[in-house]
């Protein structure tokens, strides 16, 4: 077993030992002082944004995640959407999600895409002699596409860090969309064609035509249907349009817009676009689908999850800033991918104190029964909100 980024970087192989102790937390062995032992290491694993890495293959790692689940307040390992399955004999096969989460989650909206692989996000036009009439996109497995489009944008918020923040981490906008192209190259469109060579990370028509010269020239495509990328910081996805602070009648887009958490909210959001002929033979390029997520600011790209959290997730950034200056680094993550409560906002220090916290007025189900988390919405205003979390990480200073 190892631990690794969500990026695939390998951080280290487990130990005997904590082999041993993770198997026994699996199959539900420990008790005492021992399962206390595999939570505190779990969380401490959870805290740094890493996933597990089994080894029980040789051509292929299945990767889990750690979750936490907000009704009971429990750890447990989940395998991840996506990637390979166990061996039979591996004690790690069984997805260890409890019972009754398993009966009453429904099927995870958006799943973590592996890189190096090619994406496929777009199918390619129907020939004539399909005994269809020609012209269209293919509607088999069309709505798998779009989700897949979700998909990658929250993946590339989570590879790039855009889903952690913490004084010491903290880039400009440039540097976040640095980042952001940074892991596009490792995600192929097809094979051998990076996503970052048909990537434009602003949406206004000089970029655009950008990106179409390039796709018309580009021969790497062969018979596939030609398609680049939009990515840019949005005001509004509104209809069939997309509104940003560089067009007053937006951009219209054809096809679906696919948005995170299962609420339309307002802007700014961090939109991925896809960009292509709507029919074959076409030199007219669109937008095809367009895929959201709600970020703090137009210079801060941390996801949000409803609109009601922006308040006092900018009071939380605030915070860990005047922690920072006096010497607790504290650093705060949201889980975007993998994740069952993604309200949940993890927050953990230097000195090994982890807090988890939703900003929500209604929270997703009932309070776990452990000291580590807390509701906002029990809270009588802000400010003691923030003394409570200040408290938290200061005493013992």
């Amino acid at each position: 077993m190892r631990i690794i980024e969500k990026s695939g970087a390998l951080v280290r192989s487990l130990t005997p030992a904590e082999q041993e102790l993770l198997a026994g937390f699996v199959c539900a062995t420990l008790a005492g002082p021992r399962l206390l032992q595999a939570n505190q290491w779990l969380m401490r694993v959870r805290g740094a944004n890493q996933w597990l890495a089994c080894d029980c293959r040789k051509d292929a790692l299945p990767v889990l995640n750690i979750s936490l689940n907000g009704n009971t307040g429990t750890l447990f390992l989940r395998n991840n959407p996506d990637t390979a399955e166990h061996a039979p004999d591996c004690p790690f096969s069984k997805d260890q999600r409890e019972a009754g989460e398993r009966a009453d989650a429904a099927a995870p909206p958006a799943a973590w895409l592996a890189p190096d692989t090619p994406l496929r996000l777009l199918g390619d036009f129907r020939r004539a002699n399909d005994g269809e009439p020609g012209g269209g996109a293919r509607d088999a497995g069309e709505r798998r596409e779009q989700q897949r489009l979700l998909s990658l944008l929250l993946t590339w918020i989570e590879a790039s860090g855009l889903n952690v923040y913490a004084t010491h981490l903290k880039k400009d906008l440039t540097a976040q969309f640095a980042d952001l192209r940074n892991v596009a190259s490792r995600y192929p469109l097809l094979e051998r064609v990076p996503a970052s060579n048909y990537l434009e990370t602003r949406l206004d028509m000089k970029h655009m035509m950008m990106l179409k010269a390039r796709l018309r020239e580009a021969t790497v495509f062969g018979n596939h249907r030609r398609h680049g990328l939009l990515l840019d910081c949005v005001d509004q996805v509104k209809g069939r349009k997309v509104f940003n602070n560089r067009s007053e009648d937006g951009f219209d887009f054809q096809g679906h817009h696919l948005y995170w958490g299962g609420n339309r909210a307002n802007g700014p959001l961090l939109a991925l676009a896809l960009y292509s002929p709507a029919t074959a033979g076409s030199h007219f390029y669109e937008l095809i689908h367009v895929a959201s997520v709600p970020v703090l600011s137009r210079g801060h790209l941390f996801p949000v999850y409803r609109d009601e959290e922006r308040e006092p997730l900018k009071a939380l950034v605030s915070l860990i800033d005047w922690m920072a200056s006096k010497g607790v680094k504290v650093l705060m993550r949201r889980p975007v991918i993998g994740g069952q409560v993604m309200d949940e906002l993890v927050l953990t220090s230097d000195q090994d104190r982890v807090l988890s916290v939703s900003l929500l007025e209604q929270p997703l189900g009932p309070e776990p029964d452990t000291e580590n988390f807390k509701r906002y919405a029990d809270f009588k205003s802000l400010e003691t909100f923030r003394k409570y979390v200040a408290g938290f990480f200061m005493r013992e200073r």
